[in-house]
Protein backbone atom coordinates (compact mmCIF):
# COMPACT_ATOMS: atom_id res chain seq x y z
CA UNK A 1 0.00 0.00 0.00
CA UNK A 2 1.32 3.41 -0.93
CA UNK A 3 1.94 5.90 1.88
CA UNK A 4 -0.80 8.24 0.65
CA UNK A 5 -3.28 5.36 0.48
CA UNK A 6 -2.29 4.26 3.99
CA UNK A 7 -2.81 7.78 5.32
CA UNK A 8 -6.22 8.00 3.65
CA UNK A 9 -7.22 4.58 5.04
CA UNK A 10 -6.13 5.57 8.55
CA UNK A 11 -8.01 8.87 8.34
CA UNK A 12 -11.13 6.87 7.45
CA UNK A 13 -10.45 4.47 10.33
CA UNK A 14 -10.35 7.42 12.76
CA UNK A 15 -13.74 8.61 11.50
CA UNK A 16 -15.20 5.10 11.64
CA UNK A 17 -14.02 4.49 15.21
CA UNK A 18 -15.36 7.86 16.33
CA UNK A 19 -18.70 7.24 14.62
CA UNK A 20 -18.90 3.78 16.18
CA UNK A 21 -18.34 5.25 19.64
CA UNK A 22 -20.93 7.97 19.14
CA UNK A 23 -23.55 5.57 17.76
CA UNK A 24 -22.98 3.06 20.57
CA UNK A 25 -23.38 5.77 23.18
CA UNK A 26 -26.58 7.09 21.57
CA UNK A 27 -27.88 3.58 21.02
CA UNK A 28 -27.69 2.54 24.66
CA UNK A 29 -29.14 5.71 26.18
CA UNK A 30 -32.68 4.29 26.40
CA UNK A 31 -31.74 0.76 27.45
CA UNK A 32 -32.78 -0.21 30.95
CA UNK A 33 -30.02 -2.77 31.56
CA UNK A 34 -27.14 -1.02 33.32
CA UNK A 35 -24.90 -4.02 32.68
CA UNK A 36 -25.41 -3.89 28.91
CA UNK A 37 -25.07 -0.11 28.94
CA UNK A 38 -21.77 -0.45 30.81
CA UNK A 39 -20.39 -3.12 28.50
CA UNK A 40 -21.36 -1.28 25.31
CA UNK A 41 -20.07 1.95 26.84
CA UNK A 42 -16.75 0.20 27.39
CA UNK A 43 -16.68 -0.80 23.73
CA UNK A 44 -17.39 2.83 22.81
CA UNK A 45 -14.41 3.87 24.96
CA UNK A 46 -12.25 1.30 23.18
CA UNK A 47 -13.34 2.75 19.82
CA UNK A 48 -12.29 6.21 21.00
CA UNK A 49 -8.96 4.72 22.15
CA UNK A 50 -8.46 3.08 18.76
CA UNK A 51 -9.17 6.41 17.03
CA UNK A 52 -6.49 8.05 19.20
CA UNK A 53 -4.00 5.31 18.31
CA UNK A 54 -4.74 5.76 14.60
CA UNK A 55 -4.21 9.51 15.05
CA UNK A 56 -0.83 8.72 16.66
CA UNK A 57 0.09 6.52 13.70
CA UNK A 58 -0.87 9.34 11.35
CA UNK A 59 1.43 11.70 13.28
CA UNK A 60 4.26 9.18 12.92
CA UNK A 61 3.66 8.99 9.17
CA UNK A 62 3.34 12.75 8.71
CA UNK A 63 6.06 14.20 10.93
CA UNK A 64 9.22 13.54 12.87
CA UNK A 65 8.55 13.46 16.60
CA UNK A 66 10.63 15.41 19.08
CA UNK A 67 13.19 13.61 21.22
CA UNK A 68 12.27 12.94 24.84
CA UNK A 69 13.88 15.51 27.13
CA UNK A 70 15.40 14.77 30.54
CA UNK A 71 12.45 16.51 32.20
CA UNK A 72 10.04 14.34 30.21
CA UNK A 73 11.96 11.23 31.27
CA UNK A 74 11.69 12.21 34.93
CA UNK A 75 7.99 13.04 34.74
CA UNK A 76 7.21 9.95 32.67
CA UNK A 77 9.10 7.69 35.08
CA UNK A 78 7.00 8.92 38.01
CA UNK A 79 3.73 8.52 36.09
CA UNK A 80 4.61 5.06 34.82
CA UNK A 81 5.78 3.75 38.21
CA UNK A 82 2.55 4.96 39.83
CA UNK A 83 0.43 3.28 37.20
CA UNK A 84 2.41 0.04 37.33
CA UNK A 85 1.53 -0.19 41.03
CA UNK A 86 -2.11 0.58 40.30
CA UNK A 87 -2.29 -2.07 37.58
CA UNK A 88 -0.69 -4.60 39.96
CA UNK A 89 -3.36 -3.80 42.57
CA UNK A 90 -6.14 -4.21 40.01
CA UNK A 91 -4.69 -7.53 38.79
CA UNK A 92 -4.42 -8.78 42.37
CA UNK A 93 -8.00 -7.71 43.15
CA UNK A 94 -9.36 -9.41 40.03
CA UNK A 95 -7.49 -12.63 40.80
CA UNK A 96 -9.07 -12.66 44.27
CA UNK A 97 -12.53 -12.01 42.85
CA UNK A 98 -12.39 -15.09 40.60
CA UNK A 99 -12.71 -17.32 43.65
CA UNK A 100 -15.62 -15.34 45.05
CA UNK A 101 -18.12 -15.71 42.21
CA UNK A 102 -19.68 -18.76 40.55
CA UNK A 103 -21.62 -16.86 37.88
CA UNK A 104 -19.97 -17.53 34.50
CA UNK A 105 -21.20 -14.21 33.11
CA UNK A 106 -19.40 -12.33 35.85
CA UNK A 107 -16.22 -14.42 35.65
CA UNK A 108 -16.21 -13.84 31.86
CA UNK A 109 -16.30 -10.08 32.43
CA UNK A 110 -13.62 -10.33 35.14
CA UNK A 111 -11.43 -12.24 32.67
CA UNK A 112 -12.02 -9.62 30.00
CA UNK A 113 -10.93 -6.86 32.38
CA UNK A 114 -7.98 -8.90 33.67
CA UNK A 115 -6.69 -9.43 30.13
CA UNK A 116 -6.70 -5.66 29.60
CA UNK A 117 -4.98 -5.04 32.93
CA UNK A 118 -2.23 -7.57 32.12
CA UNK A 119 -1.66 -5.95 28.70
CA UNK A 120 -1.50 -2.50 30.30
CA UNK A 121 0.92 -3.76 32.96
CA UNK A 122 3.30 -5.28 30.38
CA UNK A 123 3.19 -2.15 28.25
CA UNK A 124 3.95 0.05 31.26
CA UNK A 125 6.85 -2.21 32.28
CA UNK A 126 8.29 -1.95 28.77
CA UNK A 127 7.95 1.84 28.86
CA UNK A 128 9.63 1.94 32.30
CA UNK A 129 12.46 -0.19 30.96
CA UNK A 130 13.00 2.40 28.23
CA UNK A 131 12.97 5.22 30.77
CA UNK A 132 15.43 3.53 33.10
CA UNK A 133 17.86 2.98 30.24
CA UNK A 134 17.89 6.75 29.62
CA UNK A 135 20.00 6.38 26.56
CA UNK A 136 19.52 7.91 23.18
CA UNK A 137 16.67 6.01 21.65
CA UNK A 138 15.65 5.72 18.08
CA UNK A 139 12.02 5.36 17.18
CA UNK A 140 12.84 1.76 16.19
CA UNK A 141 14.12 1.09 19.75
CA UNK A 142 10.85 2.37 21.19
CA UNK A 143 8.74 0.16 18.93
CA UNK A 144 10.96 -2.90 19.52
CA UNK A 145 10.42 -2.52 23.29
CA UNK A 146 6.72 -1.89 23.02
CA UNK A 147 6.13 -4.86 20.74
CA UNK A 148 8.28 -7.45 22.52
CA UNK A 149 5.36 -8.69 24.68
CA UNK A 150 2.71 -8.56 21.97
CA UNK A 151 1.73 -11.97 20.59
CA UNK A 152 1.80 -12.22 16.78
CA UNK A 153 3.40 -8.74 16.53
CA UNK A 154 0.41 -7.24 14.78
CA UNK A 155 0.03 -9.88 12.11
CA UNK A 156 -2.63 -12.55 11.93
CA UNK A 157 -1.19 -15.68 13.51
CA UNK A 158 2.44 -14.64 13.40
Amino acid sequence: MQRTDLIKTLEEAVKLEQRNAEELERGVEKLKSEVIKSILGSIANDSRKHAKIYEGILRILREVGPAISEDDFTMLEKIVKTHIKMEEEMISTLNKLFGEVDDKRITYLFKYILDDEVKHHKLLLNILDLIVKKEVLTEKDVWDYLWKEVPFHGTPGG
